[in-house]
């Protein structure tokens, strides 16, 4: 939660980046663990995948408004693909933060 709707929090942001930040939070996960949270307002990292255990990643969007999607970059880089929509509602926001 480093950063809300309304904030980016860069100046935290640079502190995570620099190694400063005591907000970092590190979680050793073992095979079969779930983790959920709230990926758009914390930054975040995935370690590389080792061994020969599959990693399987659901990703878990809402919108407060009907009709809302994904940016096409976003959708993009998360899904590999974009239809239609995403290009016709491109820039249709319900706040200002980066992606």
């Amino acid at each position: 939660m480093i950063r809300t709707s309304e904030d980016e929090n860069f100046a935290e942001v640079s502190k995570v980046l620099d190694g400063t930040s005591e907000r970092v939070i590190s979680l050793t996960l073992e095979p079969g663990d779930l983790q959920l949270f709230r990926g758009r307002y914390s930054l975040h990292r995935v370690a590389p995948l080792k061994g020969s255990t599959p990693r399987y990643v659901a990703i878990l969007s809402y919108a407060r408004e009907q009709g809302m999607v994904g940016s096409v970059e976003r959708t993009r880089q998360l899904y590999g693909r974009t239809l239609p929509i995403h290009h016709g509602r491109a820039n249709q926001r319900g706040d200002a933060l980066i992606d």
